[in-house]
């Protein structure tokens, strides 16, 4: 059994964008590292709106299309974090990429979505 259900995991993804939005700034990190940081916080909302679990605005996506497609951004995350300059850029894309693959890995990605 995992421990992130459905509605867990979407307040995981909701608090990840708002750390995705944030903590560029907060460690100081190049203005192209938050934009383009900012633009992943977008990209997980949309789909976090709209998949069909209780968190969402609209259930459009199937739970289980969710996971794949947080799971379709590993290699973006990874390929950020290889082309950075900065370590602490580096470090910071490989930590995003290692959230989304511990949440991944840490949701029951068949459980119903209603059920808590």
């Amino acid at each position: 059994m995992k421990p992130l259900t459905p509605t867990r995991h979407g307040i995981v993804d909701y608090c990840a964008c708002a750390l995705m939005l944030g903590a560029p700034r907060l460690l100081k990190l190049s203005s192209e590292t938050q934009a383009v940081s900012a633009g992943l916080a977008a990209s997980y909302l949309g789909v976090t709106v709209f998949t069909d679990f209780p968190p969402a605005l609209r259930r459009v996506l199937p739970f289980p299309l969710h996971g794949k497609i947080e799971l379709g951004t590993l290699p973006l995350l990874l390929g950020l974090a290889a082309w950075r300059r900065s370590a602490n850029e580096r470090l910071y894309f490989l930590g995003l990429a290692g959230m989304v693959a511990g949440a991944y890995a840490l949701t029951d990605w068949q459980a119903n979505p209603d059920e808590t």
